[in-house]
């Protein structure tokens, strides 16, 4: 009896159970450890070549489905990333988690994301087998920090954020060279009243880079800062609306430097429908560098980042970290970078 005919005997032996197909079934038609058809599923470990195309035929076979627990417990590991973000409906935070999904799917890593308080606290609660190998923190927000500061020391983690604690591998995003320029951009053009279009400002914890350098170059340059806050838990259309009635009531600025981009498209429709025109009446750039804003009747000034290589390069930290948990901290700095259009310049 050849091996595939001997495979094919084991295989309705198995299927006639009513449990589905485990490692072990197949270590005992592969006449291996446990471990091995582990290593062999996984591409990891000393396995010989024709051990691994044995493993992989019989999985084929069967139609193996790895389940998550209990390869954890086999191999120490669940072939699973959390991805802790903030909303989706914020472009930037979308954007992100499409490209970290992209470089993690091409590592053979599933994506889990996470939104919820109870998420969060699911996570770090996990005892007898981790729910994840490593995850990744997009921005620090309540969620983000209250789980830094429950696991992040002992969960293999990197941030990406404006911040750069020692703690933790992070991705650093420097936007105060570039916020700076486009702030001695709007001054050099003789702008008065240049206004900072913030995001839900009275729940931060901190001052954010980005308003913090439009304080610090207002006090230098001798103006009265102002802030206009949008509540970004109301929907676009009321967004809008906000800004345009703050416009309508306080008159327009002469130059507005907001938040993120998503903040830099709702002012402009606002000034739009409030009657004003970008840039012969007030100056707009945003900030995350998002494809479409080029494509407005006035195309928006913006601040870029690489996300692509920012998030390659968390994907590769995360996976440093959890092949060699004892490593230094890793960290890398990536500045942001002006990207002057019509809505910046008034001639």
């Amino acid at each position: 009896m050849n091996e595939l005919t001997e495979t094919d005997v084991n295989m309705r032996k198995i299927e006639g159970r009513p449990k589905p197909v485990t490692m072990e079934d197949m270590a005992k038609l592969a006449g291996v450890h446990s471990r091995t058809v582990a290593d062999a599923l996984k591409g990891t470990g000393r396995v010989a070549p024709a051990t691994r195309e044995k493993v992989l035929r019989i999985a084929k076979e069967l139609n193996y489905v790895p389940n998550a627990a209990a390869r954890a417990l086999a191999t120490g590991r669940t072939g699973t990333v959390a991805v802790l973000s903030g909303p989706l409906t914020d472009q930037y935070y979308a954007n992100t988690v499409h490209l970290l999904e992209t470089y993690l799917t091409a590592h053979s890593y599933e994506m889990l994301l996470l939104h919820t308080r109870r998420e969060v606290q699911d996570l770090v609660n996990a005892t007898k087998v981790s729910q994840v190998d490593g995850v990744i923190v997009i921005g620090l927000n309540y969620l983000s920090e209250e789980f830094l500061r429950l696991s992040g020391s002992v969960q293999p983690c990197v941030l990406i954020d404006t911040a750069s604690p020692n703690y933790v591998d992070h991705i650093t995003l420097d936007l105060r060279p570039a916020v700076e320029e486009a702030l001695q951009l709007m001054l050099a053009a003789g702008n008065q009243r240049i206004a900072y279009v913030a995001n839900n400002r009275d729940e931060a914890s901190h001052v954010e880079v980005r308003m913090g350098t439009y304080l610090d170059v207002m006090k230098k340059a001798g103006r009265a800062p102002e802030v206009i806050d949008v509540n970004t838990k109301l929907t676009s259309e009321e967004r809008i609306q906000g800004l345009k009635s703050y416009i309508q009531q306080n008159g327009c600025p002469d130059a507005l430097l907001c938040h993120n981009d998503e903040t830099a498209i709702h002012t402009y429709r606002a000034l739009v429908g409030a009657g004003y025109r970008v840039p012969q009446d007030a100056l707009l750039v945003g900030c995350d560098g998002l494809p479409y804003m080029e494509y407005f009747d006035t195309p928006l000034s913006t601040i870029l980042l690489p996300m692509e290589e920012i998030c390659e390069i968390a994907s590769r930290f995360l996976q440093q970290r959890m092949a060699t948990p004892d490593i230094p901290i890793q960290q890398a700095t990536f500045q942001g970078r002006l990207e002057v259009r019509k809505s910046l310049s008034a001639d």
